[in-house]
């Protein structure tokens, strides 16, 4: 199977993932490391294949299984069509605007340690300048 150029940059001969695995490792949550395993074997026959036998001519294709992950752009690729897809027909036809409320940068680990207090807080308060 050919790679595509992100399975190129994270698998080729000097397996910059692996090495990124073994400097962060406890940084890396588990759910990304699955699903850049899931995306390394994607399309590997070893890992199971479809069989199609022509009945006329006996001719025999394998087609491997896809992994179906997040990470996978083959895979997440049909899942992202279909979701924005769905998502453009509950739309309303309005203007749209994309609004970022950022905590500044020395008082993010104050906003951490107090999360059910301050962030529920500041997102009501976001919730009413964004109504006003």
């Amino acid at each position: 199977m050919k790679k595509n150029i992100l399975h190129a940059i994270f698998f080729d001969e000097y397996n910059h993932w692996d090495n990124i695995v073994r400097k962060y490792d406890q940084r890396i949550r588990t759910v990304v490391q699955s699903e850049v395993d899931k995306f390394r074997h994607c399309g590997e026959i070893i890992r199971g294949f479809r069989l199609f036998v022509c009945e006329g001519c006996n001719d025999v294709k394998k087609v491997a299984f896809r992994c179906k992950g997040k990470f996978c752009p083959i895979c997440a690729m049909g899942e992202t069509q279909r979701w924005s897809e769905t998502v453009a027909k509950d739309m309303y036809k309005t203007v749209h605007r994309h609004i970022v409320f950022t905590i500044d940068e020395g008082l993010r680990k104050l906003f951490l340690l107090q999360r059910e207090k301050l962030l529920k807080g500041l997102m009501d308060e976001s919730a009413k300048i964004v109504k006003d």
